[in-house]
């Protein structure tokens, strides 16, 4: 996996360290070479001159992090390069291959590793590698005091040492940059947003954490016959907080791969000893990997016009199948991302759910707000203006009659707007109270189950045992369930009688729907799916129990 933009991944305190490290190295040769002067035995100015131009360099860059200035970033990117020319200029000054300054080289790589990654710290490694070979050669002394073992084994060691340096730094950028990238998806969940802005920002964030050409999803409805696709691209990453229809025939040959494989495809190799890319596939429930067909594959590369792509199965319980899929021109991924966007998903996707669910409940409170301002306004509002009506139509006739005894039903009238004025009042008062009100559930489902039984012939009671007040949420959630089990009963049953119970129970909300059986007729075990799912987003559950007359109660059972 290659990073988009080179990118230190080391913060404020870390760079002061290594410009401090470095400014203790420079100082520390500068001083050991003048305690023990065994080295330099040639060039003897030339070197102390180095060493003290490369210690006042390194307190320069130490005051540059140490104000934080502007300059430092753009420092940092080219330091590890300079201090590999400081040391190159110090071993030519010196003993070439058997300089003690040799060991400056490690520094140099490991600031490049684990500041910028593995290709930077490999890079350096190589150039180290090979400059110290040729200047130490070249500058080496001849004869008897040519050593040739160090000349062989410090590049050797160079070379190997450096290589784990690169691939620790680059391993442990690469962990930063995935809980950066998991940090960035935790905070996409805000529910303000909606669940279809939530998605196309994750996607984004997906495609721009892999530097990919394009991400995107398709989805199909529980019925299978219609597509969506969520894309988001370099042109447009917001494209994909609009699902777009998809066509069918497209859509299935990218959802034919089984719901449990994932995907990784490279049709150029990463390595060039290699004769063609990377074809895994990987099992995830088992982790088992095994190279790919390319009969599978090839069309699945030409339909997304991509070299390289990596595809993943997204499921949630109760959701149809769907597919992700990350299309770039070159090769920059491999089988571990398999992991890390499954873990992705796994993190957003109960997010999602509970921003659905909030949307649910805050379009179903919405709904229920408006038919109780209904109702207020009928029976507070609207029935009293009724009878003032009545009474001024009944005070005009009197008049027209010529009776002249209406002061007293002017005055009944009078009190009777002034009662309307005082009701709508105390009305206003409680719109601009806010808060949640409780209450109300029993009532509600009380007003249901008559215009069911009205509208049905099936006669519902409603009980209610202890106090089983709730706010309005978590009540419209109850009723839809009561609507979904009476709802049940009416077309999937020949029972006349049926009864809604709700009480408490250890803290929970409970809530039983029973329905009379018919004699010989053997019960049917089923599951209410829409029932189980609602209390399970709710973190309840739902079962379903069986009744001696065959008749069946539905039990949910809602923590408070």
């Amino acid at each position: 996996m290659s990073s988009p933009t080179p990118r230190s991944m080391t913060g404020t305190v870390d760079n002061r360290i290594i410009a401090m490290m470095r400014l203790v190295l420079a100082a520390s040769a500068l001083a050991i070479t003048y305690i023990d002067p065994s080295q330099p035995d040639r060039f003897v100015v030339g070197t102390y001159s180095a060493l003290s131009l490369y210690t006042l360099y390194s307190i320069a860059l130490y005051v540059v992090n140490l104000r934080n200035s502007s300059l430092a970033p753009r420092i940092q990117q080219w330091a590890h390069w300079l201090d590999v020319a400081w040391y190159v200029l110090l071993i030519s000054l010196s003993n070439g291959t058997s300089s003690i300054y040799f060991f400056g080289f490690f520094f140099a790589i490991l600031v490049a590793s684990f500041r910028w990654g593995f290709a930077a710290g490999f890079r350096v490694t190589i150039a180290s590698v090979v400059l110290f070979s040729t200047i130490g050669v070249l500058t080496a002394p001849g004869g008897e005091a040519f050593e040739l073992n160090r000349s062989l084994v410090r590049p050797v060691y160079l070379l190997a040492l450096g290589y784990m340096m690169a691939y620790w730094g680059g391993y442990e950028i690469r962990l930063k940059r995935r809980l950066e990238l998991l940090k960035e998806v935790g905070a996409l969940s805000n529910p303000r947003f909606g669940a279809d802005r939530m998605i196309g920002l994750l996607l984004e964030r997906l495609r721009a954490f892999y530097n990919a050409d394009a991400c995107l999803v398709i989805s199909s409805d529980p019925a299978g016959e219609e597509y969506q696709l969520r894309r988001a691209s370099r042109e447009d990453g917001e494209s994909a907080m609009r699902p777009t229809p998809m066509p069918a025939e497209l859509a299935q040959q990218l959802l034919a791969l089984p719901n449990d494989i994932a995907l990784v495809y490279s049709a150029k190799p990463r390595n060039p000893g290699r004769r063609r890319g990377a074809q895994h596939a990987v099992d995830i429930r088992t982790r088992e990997r095994w190279d790919a067909d390319p009969a599978v594959v090839a069309p699945i590369s030409a339909m997304l016009e991509a070299d390289a792509f990596i595809t993943v199965p997204i499921r949630y319980r109760g959701e149809p199948p769907a597919r992700l899929y990350l299309t770039a021109s070159r090769d920059v991924f491999d089988e571990h991302d398999i992991d890390l966007v499954l873990q992705v998903f796994e993190h957003v996707t109960p997010v999602i759910d509970n921003i659905r669910l909030v949307d649910r409940l805050a379009s179903d409170a919405a709904e229920q707000e408006r038919q109780r301002i209904a109702r207020d306004l009928h029976d507070s509002v609207i029935q009293p203006y009724i009878g003032l009506q009545m009474g001024l139509a009944s005070v005009r006739g009197k008049y027209e009659r010529g009776a002249s005894d209406i002061a007293a039903d002017l005055d009944r009238l009078s009190a009777l707007t002034n009662d309307g004025i005082a009701e709508l009042r105390g009305y206003v008062r409680g719109l601009k109270s806010g808060g949640e009100r409780e209450g109300t559930l029993h009532e509600s489902i009380k007003r249901f189950a008559s215009k069911f039984g009205t509208a049905t012939g099936i006669a519902v009671d409603v009980e209610a045992k202890g106090d089983v007040r709730c706010n309005d949420r978590l009540g419209a959630e109850v009723f839809q369930m009561v609507a979904e089990a009476l709802s049940n009963i009416r077309r999937h049953t020949q029972a006349a009688h049926a009864t809604v119970e709700l009480s408490r129970a250890n803290g929970h909300l409970v809530l039983r729907v029973e329905n009379e059986g018919s004699p010989g007729t053997p019960h049917k075990p089923f599951t209410p799916r829409s029932i189980t799912e609602r209390a399970t987003a709710l973190g309840g559950r739902a079962v379903v129990e069986p009744r001696p007359d065959s008749g069946t109660a539905i039990v949910v059972e809602i923590p408070l």
